[in-house]
């Protein structure tokens, strides 16, 4: 007899992690792909911080540090937000997590209950969705479009039959590029105080934009959470660290949570997190590249049939409506697969659209993404017989 399993763990296949699987044996076997399927950066963060936390880890025992983080650790990120944005952050509102996905699961175990609704706007990043599933909520999508920046909007948020629990954005947006401007922002941070609404704002992006700077939440509404993450603007993925930046009413609820469900967060991780706002320099020439790579994509993917590209603003992805192309986003990317380019098929992102429509990172080499773009165009060129 079989014991049962939890219902709220039957969580849908992060399709991302199958496919880089998919990747990463496929160049084990000699083959040659080139990613464009991984949200991360290809390089790493500045080797002057890692040799700093290098030199800590010889003289501080690396035990555990408090259940938020370390102190000083908060303090440097509450001066970031002051250099940064002009904005006062409180240290004590700032909860060190082990990454940025860490950060919405304590975000959403301390301000929603079993049955609660959160909005968000659709194609967005499917953890949403997932950890608000395994909680127990109901995650409540709204069909944003390119017209609208693949963003929420007042009307769209009016629009909804009735006034969700929570609403989560991204700005800029995982899997789109896009941003929110600052007068919209202030806009939606409002409806959400207005009706009483806990706006969850994953920011992990911000530091990465190609125009307009990215504002944050944190300026206009003091209910709304920040959730913010060390592995994109400061490249440092894999080494789990993030945090969140957390109204007063709520920061010794996620301590408690932080006490039992994780202890502390990596405590090297952390000490390389303290340095990296050092070697801003660095992080900004990482910028600089995925611009120019932007620049080479929005140029060469029209030329092979990519008309309907999102609006990017910031992070280092460009999501493209393949309509026009084909019903089967998938297989389209397992075909580009065999031609040396690994994209994700929008599935992951958008439950109703998802099949046509897929997302590409131009976080690589620059070298990389004009090669992809050249591959793309080969194998277009094939696909379009195919198709006619």
């Amino acid at each position: 007899m079989s014991i049962k399993l939890s219902s709220r763990s039957d969580i849908p296949v992060f399709r991302v992690l199958d496919i880089l699987r998919d990747v990463n044996e496929r160049v084990a076997a000699g083959a040659d792909i080139i990613h464009l399927e991984a949200g991360q950066p290809s390089v790493g963060a500045p080797t002057q911080a890692m040799e700093k936390a290098m030199k800590a880890v010889m003289h501080t025992p690396m035990g555990y540090t408090e259940a938020t983080g370390m102190p000083a650790l908060k303090k440097r990120i509450a001066q970031y937000y002051t250099d940064e944005y002009g904005v006062s952050v409180d240290a004590k509102n700032i909860i060190i997590t082990v990454g940025g996905s860490c950060g919405l699961s304590l975000s959403f175990l301390a301000t929603l209950d079993v049955g609660d609704t959160v909005a968000m706007a659709a194609p967005a990043y499917p953890a949403y969705r997932n950890i608000l599933k395994a909680l127990g909520c109901i995650p409540v999508e709204i069909q944003s479009t390119l017209a609208d920046n693949y963003q929420p909007t007042i009307a769209t948020l009016e629009s909804l039959p009735s006034i969700p629990k929570g609403l989560i954005i991204g700005n800029p947006s995982n899997p789109t590029g896009t941003i929110i401007s600052k007068k919209e922002l202030a806009k939606i941070t409002a409806w959400c105080q207005k009706n009483g609404v806990r706006l969850f704002a994953d920011e992990l992006y911000q530091g990465i934009t190609f125009g307009e700077k990215c504002d944050t939440v944190l300026r206009t509404s003091s209910e709304a959470i920040s959730i913010n993450s060390f592995s994109k603007y400061f490249a440092m993925t894999g080494w789990r660290i993030g945090w969140v930046v957390l109204p007063d009413d709520v920061v010794d609820r996620v301590k408690r949570l932080c006490e039992s469900l994780f202890v502390a967060p990596p405590t090297l991780a952390q000490h390389v997190a303290l340095h990296v706002f050092d070697h801003t320099d660095v992080l900004d020439s990482y910028v600089a590249r995925y611009k120019q790579n932007l620049e080479i994509m929005n140029t060469e993917l029209p030329k092979a049939g990519f008309t309907k590209l999102s609006k990017v603003g910031g992070a280092f992805y460009m999501y493209a409506d393949i309509s026009d192309l084909t019903d089967d986003a998938e297989a389209f990317c397992r075909g580009l697969l065999d031609g040396g380019v690994a994209m994700t098929p929008g599935t992951d992102f958008d439950l109703q659209r998802g099949h046509q429509t897929v997302r590409m990172s131009f976080a690589g080499s620059t070298e990389d993404i004009i090669e992809a773009c050249r591959r793309i165009n080969v194998f277009m060129r094939g696909w379009n017989k195919k198709s006619a």
